[in-house]
C-alpha cells in the first residue's frame, strides 16, 4: 500500500479537493516492482490526466517540491526520471 505524502505547500481549501488524493497509487510505482510497461505507461497517463486537472500552480509546486527534496513518484505530471534530467 502506498501512503501519499503532502507536502506542506498543498494545504487544500474547503473548496479544493486536490486531484491526486483521489488515487494516490497511480503516482507510485507498486512496491513489489512487478509492473510491466504497459501499466507503467497506463498508470502514469493516467496519473498524468489528473495532474493536468490541478492548478497550474499546484502543478508547478509539485514539480519544484520533487526537484528540490529529490521524490520518487510522479509529481506535478512528471516522472522522476523527468525531474532528474532536468535538475541536471
Amino acid at each position: 500500500m502506498t501512503v501519499l505524502h503532502v507536502p506542506a505547500f498543498v494545504p487544500p481549501t474547503a473548496d479544493e479537493v486536490l486531484p491526486c488524493t483521489r488515487q494516490p497509487d497511480l503516482f507510485f510505482a507498486p512496491d513489489d516492482a512487478a509492473e510491466s510497461t504497459l501499466q507503467r505507461t497506463t498508470r502514469v497517463a493516467q496519473a498524468r490526466r489528473l495532474c493536468d486537472a490541478c492548478p497550474d500552480r499546484r502543478r508547478h509546486q509539485c514539480r519544484t517540491w520533487a526537484l528540490r527534496h529529490q521524490e520518487w513518484g510522479i509529481w506535478g505530471g512528471h516522472t522522476e526520471r523527468e525531474h532528474g534530467s532536468r535538475a541536471r
